[in-house]
């Protein structure tokens, strides 16, 4: 039997782990376009190499041009998500330990980047690190 050809057209970057932003909000994707070809994308945007967000053409609007402007190879497309992911995260995750941090003292759970995906019990604020107990307590104790 023939063994399937598997390739990777999708990387999403985002500096928010997966279980604080599960609906991708501020994730950016860089996809395959083909020809070792890559779009950085956010939302139906293209980056282009002057750090413009663009609407991302049909294949007919999309003439040599503007392909040269939006794609790029796979490192520099790498390089460039990871710097705009910087700035489309939320300013309370820039420069932040990638694990969520319980913000607590009554704040909503909705500000809080560990509740945020949750649904707290009314009235949805967050319960402060104090409440939560991490694996590494966990796995200290068992």
């Amino acid at each position: 039997m023939d063994e399937p050809y598997v390739r990777t057209t999708q990387y999403v970057v985002n500096l928010l782990p997966e279980e604080a932003d599960p609906g991708g909000i501020y994730a950016i994707t860089v996809d395959y376009r083909g020809d070792d070809r890559w779009a950085v994308l956010r939302h139906g945007l293209c980056l282009s190499s002057d750090g413009r967000w663009d609407r991302e053409r049909v294949s007919s609007e999309r003439e040599e041009e503007w392909l040269d402007a939006h794609r790029f190879d796979l490192a520099t497309a790498k390089r460039l998500a990871a710097e705009q992911a910087t700035d489309v995260a939320p300013a309370k995750w820039r420069g932040r330990d990638s694990r969520p941090q319980y913000v607590g003292g009554g704040a909503n759970a909705e500000d809080c980047p560990s509740c945020h995906g949750s649904n707290p019990p009314y009235p949805f604020h967050c319960p402060g690190p104090a409440a939560v107990q991490t694996d590494e307590e966990t796995n200290d104790r068992g």
